[in-house]
């Protein structure tokens, strides 16, 4: 009996090294067919294992001399994030595989090819088992392909439309005007730095989103009374929610709609790797407190359905863009009906009721993380770039003069913001920082062989191949963007990637072709287009911006499956960023190098001083901390910033 258990232990762990070296030769033979570069790896980055015991073993690995090769960079699931575009530089090539025993990895930072990849959505869908995870309540339009996902894409789509984005427009105005009084309101009562910025512009997005496809009104205390209005000279209380919920916590609920949301979304790796079946009995609170916010969440967001059925059965008008309506619409409820026709329902030409949920979990989950992100991060690179924040709030100065937010309008003021350097922040930020940091296709195992052109030549990619559009690569690609010198070439934004050009840098007035609009003369005018330029899918046909080849830029992918909501996020971020550096600026908090009575006491090279070793320190904490579970965000740490009324900078010999 012991020789048997034995020979079980020692043979199941021989059995799969055994069956790991067979894969990997199989999937390095398959690589050197192609033609092109290629990097071994022992493992995928992606292997479980691997990612359970890593943070156990780098400690030890990174002693060793294995840290610098290419094949151990790559073994981090971050990697794009780290090495941006120095992989490609090293292996001086746009386009390499990585082998692993799992599989081959087909990466690309080439425009062109990019470019044909996301124009043959049939020869290279999505895998849509890398999206399994988001089908905790139901299959969505982000999760499926072929004609489902067309069907799921038709009943999703109507919401985003112009009438829509005026409405996200004005609550965007509101809840970004709430937002600040919050952070003033905490300034006011500490002479400290503020490290809430990230979790208040989830809070924003959250609200807004929550508005717009659920008709649920989530305000910051005091803000009642000010929606739509301009921003009271005083402070305004603190910035905690005040809920209008779906449903009260009574017998039928342990956690409010705001409660479960948020615990839900902070937790979403339990519920990613966990059977749900295990989860409710583990001894963990961590995990059982994630089970509990799934279930809650999954009991509002039901709720909302039901009412959303009754309210179309009773022939109600929904306020807002209405996306739960449009989905049970799409699933064939009509007005004077309660029930779903079960002969469409039967024919998939309508959607099911776990389709209805998991399109509308979706819908908030990226929506609402993508934007949060756009405006923490463009904060951050403007208080680190004091110039171009100073540009910006000129530019703001000509489009809205002297105008309250309460006068701001959608049709005249956003494509005006989109056309200048407001967009082209907006811009730069999603070129350093997209949402994601590849984009994945795949060829499938049963499919044919595919062929791209590359360079002029055709190579040939076989099937079961997984590519990766890695954009935070193909946004620093010198061979599709125009670059100037380094501003310090003694100390580069990345040590690795771009150290001869200036593309790892925050420079939103690359974008601006128009040179009378870096200008900081306040008599100058833009001109606006009619148009707002399309930044996202490179068909931009604004003379302001600067157009990117096809390919180059895709923030929000491009071609077939394009975000859905792209336009809505453009227009949140912009209308936030508005509110935010029209009347206030933002600088990084320097408690750690000096107090407030010290600083006033600098003169203009130790102020300088101290700010670039503040400026330094965010730059390493965004290299070291940022991570992706949904979207690229710092993980674990957060920047302390100060908020202050334009004209009362403390370093205001920066904005030069």
């Amino acid at each position: 009996m012991v020789s048997i258990l034995f020979c079980i232990v020692l043979g199941l762990p021989l059995s799969y090294f055994l069956n790991s070296l067979w894969c990997l030769r199989r999937n390095l033979l398959a690589a050197k067919a192609t033609g092109l570069p290629y990097v071994v790896l022992p493992w995928s980055n992606l292997n479980l294992p691997w990612l359970l015991l890593r943070p156990l073993l780098l400690p030890v690995l990174n002693k060793l001399p294995i840290r610098d090769s290419l094949w151990f960079r790559l073994l981090s699931v971050d990697w794009p994030w780290h090495q941006q575009y120095a992989v490609f530089q090293q292996l001086d090539a746009d386009n390499f595989i990585y082998v692993s025993p799992t599989r081959n990895y087909f990466n690309t930072a080439d425009a062109a090819v990019i470019d044909q990849i996301t124009k043959r959505r049939h020869d290279f869908p999505k895998p849509v088992e890398v999206y399994r995870s988001l089908d905790i309540y139901g299959k969505n339009v982000v999760s499926t392909e072929g004609n489902l996902w067309k069907h799921h894409r038709k009943t999703v789509s109507p919401p985003f439309n112009e009438k829509n984005h005026r409405m996200v427009w004005d609550e965007s105005l509101h809840q970004a005007q709430s937002m600040i009084n919050g952070w003033m309101s905490h300034q006011a009562e500490s002479s400290v730095s503020i490290y809430q910025v990230a979790d208040d512009c989830m809070k924003l997005s959250l609200h807004l989103i929550s508005f717009a496809g659920f008709g649920v009104n989530l305000d910051w205390a005091g803000a009642e009374d000010q929606r739509r209005q301009p921003l009271t000279n005083g402070h305004a209380t603190s910035n905690t929610e005040k809920e209008t919920k779906p449903s009260e916590i009574d017998g039928n609920h342990r956690m409010s709609y705001v409660d479960a949301l948020q615990s839900l979304l902070h937790n979403m790796l339990w519920i990613f790797i966990l059977p749900m079946f295990c989860m409710k009995w583990l001894p963990f609170s961590g995990i059982r407190r994630s089970y509990t916010s799934y279930v809650e969440w999954g009991r509002h967001l039901r709720e909302l359905f039901d009412n959303k059925k009754d309210d179309i059965a009773a022939g109600k008008a929904q306020e807002g863009m209405d996306l739960m309506g449009s989905l049970c619409k799409g699933a064939g409820l009509t007005s004077g009906s309660t029930v779903m026709d079960s002969e469409k329902l039967q024919s998939r030409s309508v959607l099911s009721d776990t389709e209805i949920m998991g399109n509308a979990f979706v819908f908030l989950l990226a929506g609402h993380e993508t934007a949060a992100n756009s405006i923490h991060f463009s904060c951050l690179y403007l208080a680190m770039h004091p110039a171009s924040q100073r540009r910006l709030q000129k530019s703001l100065d000509r489009i809205f003069a002297s105008r309250p937010i309460s006068e701001w309008e959608y049709e005249r003021d956003f494509t005006a913001l989109f056309s200048t350097m407001a967009g082209a922040v907006l811009a730069e930020e999603l070129r350093l920082i997209p949402p994601v940091p590849a984009i994945p296709k795949c060829i499938p195992c049963n499919a044919s062989p595919q062929t791209l052109v590359i360079n002029g030549q055709k190579y040939t990619l076989p099937p079961s191949t997984y590519i990766n559009l890695v954009s935070l690569a193909a946004h620093r690609n010198p061979k599709s963007w125009p670059a100037g010198p380094p501003s310090d070439p003694k100390n580069p934004v990345h040590p690795n990637s771009n150290t001869d050009n200036d593309l790892e840098e925050f420079k939103p007035e690359r974008w601006l072709q128009d040179t009378a609009q870096i200008s900081d003369d306040p008599a100058e005018k833009d001109q606006y287009t009619e148009d707002a330029p399309n930044t996202a899918t490179g068909t931009n046909s604004s003379n302001t911006l600067h157009r990117p080849p096809r390919g180059a830029y895709i923030p929000f992918s491009e071609g077939y499956r394009a975000c859905l909501g792209r336009r809505f996020a453009q227009v949140e971020i912009l209308a936030a960023l508005a509110v935010i550096f029209k009347d206030y600026s933002i600088e990084l908090g320097v408690d750690k190098y000096a107090s407030d009575e010290e600083v006033e006491k600098m003169g203009e090279n130790e102020r300088r001083e101290v700010y670039g070793k503040t400026v330094g320190d965010v730059r390493a904490l965004m290299m070291e901390k940022m991570g992706m579970l949904f979207t690229m965000q710092i993980r674990g740490a957060n920047v302390g910033v100060r908020v202050v009324k334009r004209g009362e900078e403390r370093f205001a010999d920066l904005y030069r």
